[in-house]
């Protein structure tokens, strides 16, 4: 029997100005996703319906901090929005893949070491190993995962090679079997679109924006913005955390895998909690 599934990733942080990168996957089955879409551009339609201005496309820190075309819509109808969408993604029932990494330790970490990949790099694997792991124990099934980028020009051929010829290194992290194929629940190679013209990597983007500012205050010291922004994060990760994949597949406990090991000791403590 074959499990065809699409996972939409998108990620931020990559600008400099946060001190953690942060990549989310939203899984969805490709039987469902036709359906999945339609609600989205139901949802879309509704959060876009601002006076005076057309939104063409939901960037988590535009929303969250009333930039480009949200400038000048209320905190609280922009909040709700983002709540809205955490309320349809768990409504949906749609699996969450994540990883984050710490920037200014991320040269001389382990991680980097061990794959010698820069940052970006190392949480796209990160989400494939994770997504592999995870679907190669879903009982019987046999199936494959289409990866789904927002562009990224510059890594894409770098990702597509990474993807069909998978460093030995990379095979503890998922116990892959003497007979098995290299992440062969991953197609070849990663595909990229325009995030304005995929919905469900705008909501990736609005998701990985949700769990960065959440550790950048847990983690980083950050100041809230506003009075109770934790308490809000914190109910919004509550919704998420319920969809994320198991964390044995994102960060484990107790694991041999030297890669595994790598991305626990990279990841942001308040995150590597979840779950």
């Amino acid at each position: 029997m074959c499990d065809v599934k699409l996972c939409y990733v998108d990620e931020t942080g990559t600008d400099g100005r946060s001190p953690l990168v942060a990549f989310v996957g939203v899984i969805a089955d490709v039987a469902r996703v036709h359906r999945t879409r339609r609600e989205f551009e139901e949802v879309f339609r509704d959060l876009a319906e601002i006076p005076d201005r057309a939104i063409a496309e939901l960037k988590g820190s535009n929303i969250y901090y009333g930039n480009g075309r949200w400038s000048g819509v209320d905190g609280e109808v922009r909040h709700a929005a983002i709540g809205r969408l955490c309320e349809w993604l768990s409504d949906r029932k749609h699996s969450l893949a994540l990883t984050a990494l710490s920037v200014a330790e991320y040269r001389d970490s382990d991680l980097a070491r061990l794959t010698g990949l820069d940052i970006w790099m190392s949480g796209a694997l990160h989400i494939a190993l994770q997504v592999q792991k995870a679907h190669q124990r879903i009982g019987k099934l046999k199936g494959a995962t289409f990866l789904v980028f927002d562009q990224y020009e510059v890594k894409g051929d770098a990702l597509a090679e990474l993807l069909v010829d998978p460093p030995v290194w990379s095979d503890d992290y998922y116990s892959r079997g003497r007979k098995q194929l290299a992440l062969d629940q991953i197609t070849d190679t990663a595909f990229y679109a325009r995030s304005h013209h995929i919905g469900l990597v705008q909501v990736a983007d609005v998701f990985a924006f949700v769990f960065r500012r959440y550790s950048e205050i847990c983690d980083y010291g950050a100041p809230e913005a506003y009075d109770a922004e934790l308490a809000r994060l914190t109910g919004w990760i509550r919704i998420l955390d319920d969809r994320l994949l198991d964390r044995s597949h994102r960060w484990p406990r107790r694991t041999k895998s030297k890669l595994a090991k790598a991305y626990v000791s990279s990841c942001p403590p308040s995150l590597l909690n979840l779950g």
